[in-house]
């Protein structure tokens, strides 16, 4: 099937290389590639090399191999109906394919055979596309201060996995010295803490630091004028970081809300009209709102925002969503997330989506530090169970999880199993702070801590 996409540079020369190929392919198939490259310039770059790789891999395989390995779809196409439909626009085409497969009730059959098909070509991408060498990654997850901790429940769901380290926190207890302590300070000059600039080689996708509030990005000291530079650069930026911060979108998220309601309250055709609305709304945040603020970014907050179920009410969702779509999309070589205290959560009523309640329909807010715990206990795994599924961390990621204010951490290495180990000397913050250094490779300058052996031999 002739599709007309809307494709420019690489993108366009990608699809005319590979154009015969697209051509064999069942339609449904043929319009999701198509799809992804419309999408190219704001396309992070592991998204566009596995683009490639895939293009390139069903070159490579021999015409009748691949017709056998896409039969499946093609047959349910065929019996559908979706090979004869005449819509020529890949993204229109898939909505009213998957109408009509739903409408024939073969939906969950298709999904089954697309599923079938890309299990047995990932793999084959994933052996070119992660070398077993690469650079090992990091993953921080943080509960902040103000979150009713349980201790006897703390990282429950990790029982028997990783190490249980105890802490001194002597002179760290509070928010502020125990962020510093474990990331060091923000440098002036150098867009944020030495171990994230010298970790990543001056390419601020490849830290993202993502929370519910404000705390970690004390640590970096961005003046508006830089966050304004980097806003269309698609390299470096004197941000040495990628930051997103619940409290800090508020006017964003407030602006989103806004255009999506006036869009409802003027009508809306369809579902997937809608989509398409809220996919093309180019709403610019205050400046200073995030540290790097190029567009593929700003694509990605108003994504994260009206894809993710519950993700512009509630605080920590939107920390647990954000991770897991970078962790897919972008795969930063260093991730910290940072959960806060949500407020109680209101009645339904209250919260229609994409609503400005009436002043006098307002309800007091109030905070909810133990609920809070029992979401993040949750969250949290979900983000590591992701970044175990995604083959960029696997075997090569160090996993820490910390309270402020708790002296104990856990530590979990996704290449080799940590021994649980008694009678351990309690480690500073700063001893994590070289722990994560000596693990990322990096020399820090000026530091006072040693590596815990327990994590590292």
């Amino acid at each position: 099937m002739q599709f007309n996409a809307a494709l420019t540079g690489d993108a366009a020369t990608l699809a005319r290389q590979h154009g015969e190929m697209l051509a064999r392919l069942p339609a449904t198939v043929h319009a999701f590639i198509l799809v992804e490259l419309e999408k190219w310039p704001m396309l992070f770059g592991p998204e566009q090399r596995y683009q490639r790789a895939l293009l390139e891999h069903l070159s490579g395989v021999p015409t009748g191999e691949l017709d056998q390995a896409v039969s499946g779809i093609g047959r349910i196409e065929a019996e559908s109906g979706v090979n004869r439909l005449g819509e020529r626009n890949p993204a229109r085409f898939q909505d009213e394919a998957q109408a009509l497969l739903r409408k024939r009730g073969l939906i969950v059959g298709w999904r089954g055979e697309v599923d079938g098909f890309f299990q047995k070509v990932d793999p084959v991408l994933e052996a070119t596309l992660y070398a077993a060498d690469a650079p090992r990654r990091l993953v921080v997850q943080l509960y902040g201060s103000g979150i009713a901790v349980q201790r006897d429940r703390l990282w429950k769901r990790f029982k028997g996995v990783g190490l249980r380290l105890p802490l001194n926190l002597e002179g760290t207890n509070a928010t502020e010295p125990f962020l510093q302590a474990l990331f060091g300070a923000g440098e002036p000059g150098r867009g944020g803490p030495a171990l994230f600039a010298a970790a990543i080689e001056s390419a601020p996708l490849d830290a993202w630091l993502i929370e519910s509030h404000e705390a970690l990005h004390a640590l970096w000291k961005t003046s508006e004028t830089s966050e304004t530079s980097g806003r269309n650069d698609r390299g470096t930026s004197s941000a040495s970081s990628t930051g997103l911060s619940y409290d800090r979108l508020r006017p964003y998220r407030d602006d989103l809300t806004r255009a999506l309601n006036r869009k409802i309250q003027s009508g809306v055709e369809s579902p997937q009209a809608f989509a398409a609305y809220a996919r093309s709304l180019q709403i610019v945040p205050p400046a200073g709102t995030l540290l790097y603020a190029p567009d593929i970014l700003l694509a990605f907050v108003r994504d994260v925002l009206i894809t993710g179920n519950g993700t512009l009410l509630m605080n920590n969702t939107f920390v647990e969503w954000a991770a897991i779509q970078a962790l897919r999309r972008a795969q930063p070589r260093i991730l910290v997330t940072r959960f806060g205290v949500r407020d109680k959560l209101k009645p339904f009523s209250s919260m229609v989506l994409f609503s400005q309640p009436r002043a006098t329909d307002q309800i007091p807010v109030a905070q909810d530090p133990v609920g809070s715990f029992i979401d993040v206990e949750q969250l949290s795994y979900y983000v590591w169970l992701n970044a175990e599924k995604n083959p960029a961390y696997r075997k090569k990621t160090l996993y820490l999880f910390l309270a402020e204010g708790v002296d104990e951490m856990l530590a979990i290495r996704s290449d080799a199993p940590i021994a649980a180990r008694s009678g351990l000397t309690p480690a500073r913050l700063s001893d994590v702070h070289a722990t994560m250094a000596q693990w990322l490779g990096v020399s820090v300058p000026n530091g006072s801590g040693r590596p815990i052996v327990e994590i590292l031999q």
